[in-house]
């Protein structure tokens, strides 16, 4: 019966995998045939970041996850189909398949921004970026130039095997849509959306020249595989220490970026799980990794609120210092 349950999530999810890739290199993502999908999940391993919170007599659970990731790797383990399993709610930082949702990140950019962007050249140098990628350019012509950007840094990876496509949050969304799981966004589009195209064009504009920066010399790669890597082979060390070498920390502008897109988001989100967990809900809470990391994550923020942390995944006799 639980074979049958979780082939039958896992068949509702393969048509959000089937994106739309060009033919050309890398070769394109691809959903495992139907007849391999139940063995591929039967023989996943855990990999990424989970923990069991546990407060008032009950437990929810906190999943680290990938915005990339390796077609071998997209399937969840044992540890986090169980945790999957026994909650009610799945709590994402948004649900993609709320029409809502994807009508505000689909918007056009602003007329007069546009125009800025295409005299400064930002916007042919970012459509320049993304037929190197092999990533038609047509895919970007009415999307937001902030958010092409913020595309072509998640798919620098396609080359080494890290696809947008495999992504643990996008393919837990597909399994719990399968599985009958309420959907529960911790943030809505309006919010993530302004952290990329700020209301200044300034700081647009510095966004923008950052990823030129970093994709034209090849460190958005080296930067997105140590990440991949890192989450496919649960290196909690690693991630607790990302200060160290997430070169995010070392002007203000950039710590100023990093507190809106770490710390700032983490508060609101906790207070989210906090209510939905008081109010008696057992949530599987599925979100970037970098929201799990040092005194202002997750873990971190709900134990400061009474909960009790154990670390899942990886695998711990003690519980996770916090």
């Amino acid at each position: 019966m639980m074979k049958k349950l979780w082939l039958a999530a896992l068949l509702t999810m393969s048509p959000i995998l089937a994106m739309a890739q060009t033919p050309r290199c890398p070769p394109p993502a691809s959903v495992p045939p139907k007849s391999e999908l139940l063995h591929l999940l039967m023989t996943a391993q855990d990999h990424g970041f989970l923990w069991k919170i546990t407060k008032g007599g009950h437990s929810s659970w906190l999943y680290g996850t990938i915005h990339a990731s390796r077609q071998e790797w997209m399937l969840p383990g044992p540890q986090i189909r169980t945790a999957m399993m026994k909650s009610g709610l799945v709590a994402l930082e948004l649900n993609l398949q709320d029409p809502a949702t994807l009508a505000t990140l689909r918007k056009p950019e602003d007329p007069d921004r546009m125009q800025h962007l295409i005299q400064s050249g930002r916007k042919k140098k970012l459509d320049e970026l993304a037929k190197e990628l092999c990533l038609p350019v047509a895919n970007f012509s009415k999307t937001a130039v902030g958010l092409e950007a913020a595309g072509l840094s998640t798919a620098v990876g396609r080359v080494d095997g890290y696809y947008p496509d495999y992504a643990a949050d996008l393919v837990i969304q597909g399994i719990a849509n399968g599985m009958k799981k309420e959907l529960i966004p911790l943030e809505d589009a309006q919010t993530q959306r302004d952290l990329i195209i700020s209301k200044a064009q300034g700081d647009e504009d510095t966004f923008i020249d950052g990823v030129i920066k970093d994709v034209s010399s090849g460190e958005a790669r080296m930067d997105e595989k140590r990440l991949v890597e890192m989450w496919g082979r649960s290196d909690v060390s690693q991630l607790q220490h990302y200060d160290v070498w997430c070169k995010c920390l070392r002007t203000a502008k950039e710590r100023e970026q990093t507190k809106r897109l770490l710390d700032d988001r983490n508060v609101e989100m906790a207070q989210k799980v906090l209510s939905f967990h008081e109010a008696g809900k057992s949530l599987f809470v599925a979100v970037g990794s970098l929201h799990m990391t040092g005194p202002k994550g997750l873990p971190a923020l709900l134990k400061q609120d009474g909960f009790d942390i154990q670390q899942i995944v990886p695998a711990t006799t003690s519980p996770s210092a916090l």
